[in-house]
């Protein structure tokens, strides 16, 4: 289905999202081996996960967490350009709720923005209030040190994916074929990097408790 139908039926779809999704659930907990999540799909679908949104499951409401997660706990955990839209104290309450509803080793793959990367123009694109598409809803400009120590405090151990240092220095060993999720915006996959320079990537850590 083109993404832009689908972003239209999904625009217009929030009455029965919800209930859809706790029935796609019961046919999704009986076919799968793991629990693998997207947080914040929005239209994004991947074979083997299980698509939610702000819609059908808040990763801050621990009510929702308990309906999908109190028998099968999560295993694998994917939110690309998610958590720079939270507030601080729902950050927490995301940390905290995804340990409690979680299976011992879970992955947690994270996707944000990368505060620390060299171009002007992409940090400009990307913080608070920049001149980027839902830019004006950001809350954080993260970067690998802030984002690993906020998980850290509550137990979670980071391994770095993606990212620029401090110096202007450029890492990645992300690949496609790992089962720790799909990331579009990075090195390997968003369309501005066609030249094979970083010129659009994302900071991503992987989190494991």
């Amino acid at each position: 289905m083109p993404s832009k139908l689908r972003k239209r039926l999904y625009s217009i779809s929030g009455p029965i999202l919800k209930p859809a999704s706790k029935a796609a659930w019961f046919f999704y907990v009986r076919m799968s081996k793991k629990i693998r999540v997207i947080i914040g799909s929005g239209d994004t679908l991947y074979w083997g996960w299980f698509p939610t949104d702000i819609k059908t499951l808040d990763i801050t409401n621990e009510k929702d967490l308990k309906f999908y997660f109190a028998k099968r706990k999560m295993d694998f955990i994917l939110a690309e350009h998610v958590l720079e839209h939270l507030e601080t104290a729902d950050l927490e309450l995301m940390a905290i709720n995804i340990k409690k509803y979680s299976n011992k080793g879970v992955n947690l793959r994270v996707a944000v923005p990368d505060g620390y990367h060299s171009d002007k123009s992409y940090i400009d694109h990307v913080k608070p209030g920049g001149t980027g598409p839902a830019a004006d809803d950001h809350k954080h400009l993260l970067n690998y040190r802030s984002l690993s120590s906020f998980f850290e405090k509550y137990g979670y151990t980071s391994t770095l994916v993606e990212y620029w240092d401090e110096n202007g220095i450029f890492r990645s060993n992300y690949k496609n074929d790992d089962e720790k999720g799909h990331i579009n915006r990075c090195l390997l996959n968003h369309r501005k990097n066609i030249d094979g320079k970083p010129n659009y990537t994302s900071l991503i850590i992987d989190f494991t408790l």
